[in-house]
């Protein structure tokens, strides 16, 4: 830990609250009081709860700590396991939200949301005026009834080509313009040496048969039984599933760099296919309002005329898939946007808007070794209503190897703000041991806006001795200070010790 960073441990109740899992933290401002609100499950994780408590930064004297949410009828119902709160407030508004499960899995869990008001003078958690219950109110999103083919052309424009009635290889693809490093809105891929390369093609062809030769098989035939009027789509999926087929009549004609982002858009494109047909369900759509988790922060974007939009990014582990719901009227009401992160194992995206209102999804991997073990990136270009597929960030220093992490839009730094400049906190090592922040820029340039143009050399935020520090939040100071709160495990003589921190950072102030 450097002269810029100091560590505070969140205190209170006894000892043992801290014995039992604390994770899942989300920091904000409320005036000028940190918030910070994490899942307190008990010792078996059967139950759980979600507290809060708050703080001058001046003092970091904490006030008591504070039931804000639960499963109901006093968080006494079981099977609710720790949960994720992810906690948004503007202009005296608060809206909490996180999930409740029904059985404790994660396809069970079903989004809550509890909405408040506060005034400028914020003291306390106690000074919140909850509106909705303590165990909140269901959010559910609209979903479009488009029909299957019209929702692929949405969940994939770039890829659909592939899936055309033709499946001429070369021709669709150079159908798919977007896919261009030079003239398309998709990120551009690292460049990466052959060995990794190679590696890749391998793990995606063995991953996409082996689920072709197994689940998808009994559940393709079920379809074909239950419902003869889409077997044309099947047929088509089975030819597109053969990625060894065509692949080597392009990987002498493309540019690697072109290439690799074609691999990930055909493996996504297929897992779309899959995912639409069978855990969506294109015939029970009412299957949509189940599963999904929330991590990180809500975010208010601005939009081309001026208006505002807040969006709540939500993932689920059951299928390793992100979405994010939109509200255009202060979390009144929720859509879906029109395609999901397209991105095998890629979840918890935290959003950042550029100073040309472009926006970035930095996202946590679950198959870290189809990313290069780095964190994966999204992009959108229409304020979150579509998404480009996830490849590897361009930095190899930002890490990932299926942690938790957090990106902040940075408004009050040193740096000039037209230079887009964005933190991202994570993880960069397998046991959890230390929390980097690497500052990066993206700039204004409409020629080379698909892509960060630098980044700082990466800074410790804190090195866990024996113990293990993740799942970060972050928040930005007037003033440009960060606070960075995480779950900390701290080893002790009889067990283990898991507490809320936070991590002041000076480093960017202005």
């Amino acid at each position: 830990m450097g002269n810029d960073t100091k560590l505070i441990f969140v205190e209170g109740e006894s000892d043992a609250f801290w014995k039992s899992g604390n994770r899942g933290s989300n920091i904000s401002f409320l005036g000028e009081n940190l918030f910070v609100s994490w899942s307190h499950s008990t010792a078996g994780g059967d139950y759980s709860a979600i507290y809060a408590s708050s703080t001058d930064p001046a003092d970091y004297v904490w006030r008591p700590l504070t039931r804000i949410a639960d499963n109901g009828e006093d968080g006494t119902i079981p099977n609710c396991p720790a949960t994720n709160p992810a906690f948004h407030s503007d202009d005296g508004k608060m809206l909490l939200f996180w999930q409740m499960t029904s059985d404790g899995t994660p396809a069970s869990s079903q989004l809550r949301m509890r909405s408040g008001s506060v005034s400028n003078q914020f003291e306390s958690v106690h000074s919140v005026r909850w509106k909705t219950p303590v165990d909140g109110e269901p959010v559910t999103a609209t979903v479009s009834s488009d029909d299957f083919l019209a929702a692929m052309t949405i969940l994939c424009p770039n890829a659909w080509p592939l899936l055309n009635v033709t499946f001429e290889p070369r021709k669709s693809f150079e159908m798919a313009p977007s896919f261009s490093a030079e003239n398309g809105r998709n990120l551009s891929a690292p460049d990466i040496d052959t060995d990794a390369v190679d590696a890749i093609i391998d793990s995606l062809i063995t991953e996409i048969r082996d689920f072709d030769n197994t689940y998808l098989k009994d559940v393709k035939h079920q379809l074909s039984e239950d419902h003869p009027d889409i077997a044309p789509i099947l047929d088509r999926l089975r030819r597109f599933s053969d990625i060894a087929r065509f692949f080597d009549a392009f990987q002498a004609h493309l540019r690697r760099n072109t290439l690799i982002v074609f691999l990930y858009t055909v493996y996504d494109t297929y897992t779309m296919v899959v995912m639409r047909l069978t855990v969506f369900n294109m015939f029970s759509p009412d299957r949509y309002e189940r599963g999904w988790r929330t991590r990180s922060q809500p975010q208010k974007i601005r939009l081309k005329d001026g208006a505002e939009r807040l969006l709540l990014p939500v993932h689920s582990d059951a299928i390793g898939l992100s979405v994010v719901f939109y509200s255009d009227d202060d979390g009144v009401s929720w859509d879906y946007a029109q395609t999901p992160i397209p991105g095998r194992g890629t979840v918890e995206p935290c959003i950042v808007q550029r100073p040309s209102g472009k926006l970035t999804a930095f996202l946590r991997t679950k198959a870290p070794d189809l990313y290069l073990n780095r964190v994966a990136v999204s992009e959108s270009c229409d304020y979150g209503l579509t998404w480009s597929p996830a490849v590897p960030v361009l930095n190899p220093e930002i890490k990932n190897h299926d942690a938790g992490l957090a990106a902040l839009s940075l408004k009050h730094s040193r740096f000039d703000p037209s230079l887009g400049a964005f933190a991202v906190v994570y993880t960069p090592d397998e046991d959890g041991r230390s929390l980097h922040l690497s500052v990066g820029f993206f700039g204004t340039s409409s020629e080379r806006n698909n892509m960060p143009l630098t980044w700082l050399e990466p800074v410790c935020l804190e090195q866990a001795s024996g113990g293990r520090i993740e799942a970060p939040s972050i928040t930005e100071g007037i003033d440009g200070t960060l606070y960075i709160s995480c779950s900390y495990t701290i080893p002790e003589e009889n067990g283990t010790c898991e507490k809320i921190c936070v991590i002041q950072y000076d480093g960017l102030k202005g």
